[in-house]
């Protein structure tokens, strides 16, 4: 479409163009315009089948052909209705020829390296037809090879030059070659930049889009597996197998994408890694793929986000006579093995170990303390560590230490009031 339009336009302009310098008048101009615009109208024509979605693939090509034998023809049939009647092989020596560059220019903002070849052929083809109905006539005089033509052999009206045409040609094809050419490579570089696009958007599903930048800089984006320390965060939605229960399925799938996306715009918002949704759940890391200064203060600062988010959408669920919902959140802090989980098929970024076990026990925790946030002590104590804000463990409990499921030494843990 774009193509078929940029034509038309092109069109247009010559068409007002020589409306405004062609001496003739008339009937003269008349059939001047006359055939200009018989390309404007093919070209809208195209135009309309493309928008409507009704031209075969073949549409461009049998167009082209056409457009490239009547171009041929216009350019080198003489004007019926011009008052003094020309000689035939007079057109030749006109630059009417480049009005086929307009034909090349189409096809080539077609992105179709065969459409700029095939264009290129049937321009070629054209012309040279005409040109060898015009030079058989039989009081056409050709210009020798080998031998210098004479001024007067060149002033004859009848003088057909076979050097110029052969100069036409071979100009012609070669901006042909060169324009297919770069379509190609043009394609190429879209498909590269299609590719970057895709690869962006997957990594932007997981990261914020502050990492998304860091990591789309890189060669190897995610790096070689390695054990480092980050902040942890484990969400879930309490009674939610209960809640489902009583939902039709339409409505379960709405309310986990209301959840999910409210709550990865928090994770995102603080820097974080959208690990997995596990259903009515979520795994958030915080300091992958590089740590930073302050993991463990916005991994609480995210949970703490959360949980506001989650009052704001209670009082939008009321006002609209739904339930209340409650969500349990577990953080902690400690190191993980991080790098590509890779199969024949598929890959995906994960963090596995110890810190992320707990992390979720702590946020099973939430339902026996009666409270929304667990912290382990080792999330408290490395907040206390980077100390990036004074007021971060404001709100905070010791509950002591707790045996985990699991786990044979205690851990103290911290919780944040009770939702």
């Amino acid at each position: 479409m774009l193509a078929s339009a940029i034509r038309s336009a092109a069109v247009a302009i010559i068409i007002a163009w020589l409306a405004a310098v062609n001496p003739l008048r008339g009937w003269g101009l008349a059939w001047v315009l006359g055939t200009a615009a018989f390309f404007l109208v093919t070209g809208l024509a195209q135009l309309a089948l493309y928008a409507r979605r009704l031209a075969p693939p073949i549409t461009p090509y049998a167009f082209m052909l056409v457009d490239s034998l009547a171009l041929a023809a216009v350019l080198l049939w003489p004007n019926p209705f011009a008052p003094d009647p020309m000689p035939p092989a007079l057109p030749l020596r006109w630059a009417s020829f480049m009005y086929f560059f307009l034909f090349l220019m189409q096809a080539a903002f077609s992105f179709r390296p065969r459409l700029v070849l095939w264009t290129g052929c049937c321009g070629a083809g054209a012309w040279s037809l005409g040109f060898l109905r015009i030079a058989a006539r039989p009081e056409s005089i050709l210009d020798v090879r080998g031998e210098t033509t004479s001024l007067a052999r060149y002033l004859d009206p009848n003088y057909v030059s076979v050097l110029k045409l052969e100069n036409e040609l071979v100009a012609f094809l070669l901006v042909t070659a060169g324009l297919a050419l770069l379509v190609r490579r043009s394609r190429a570089l879209v498909a590269e930049r299609l590719d970057a696009e895709r690869t962006r958007g997957n990594l932007a599903r997981y990261f914020s889009p502050k990492v998304v930048d860091t990591l789309a800089e890189r060669d190897e984006p995610l790096g070689r597996v390695r054990r480092q320390s980050v902040g942890v965060l484990f969400a879930d939605l309490v009674g939610f197998t209960t809640m489902a229960e009583e939902m039709t399925p339409e409505q379960v799938l709405t309310l986990l994408r209301d959840f999910h996306g409210r709550m990865e715009e928090e994770v995102f918002r603080h820097g974080g890694c959208l690990e997995k949704f596990i259903g009515d759940a979520l795994l958030a890391t915080f300091g992958v793929p590089d740590p930073g200064p302050r993991d463990a203060s916005d991994t609480l600062a995210c949970a703490r986000s959360m949980r506001r988010a989650l009052e704001a959408w209670n009082q939008e669920r009321i006002e609209a006579g739904l339930p209340a919902l409650r969500m349990g959140i577990g953080i902690h802090h400690g190191p993980v093995v991080a790098g590509d989980i890779r199969s024949r098929r598929s890959m995906a970024f994960a963090t596995v170990g110890d810190t992320t076990n707990v992390t979720s026990r702590l946020q099973a925790l939430t339902r026996d303390l009666d409270t929304g946030l667990v912290a382990s002590g080792a999330l408290v104590a490395a907040v206390e560590r980077e100390a990036a804000d004074a007021e971060a463990l404001a709100g905070l409990v010791a509950r002591g230490p707790h045996l985990l499921r699991g786990r044979d030494t205690p851990i103290e843990l911290w919780t944040d009031g009770a939702v």
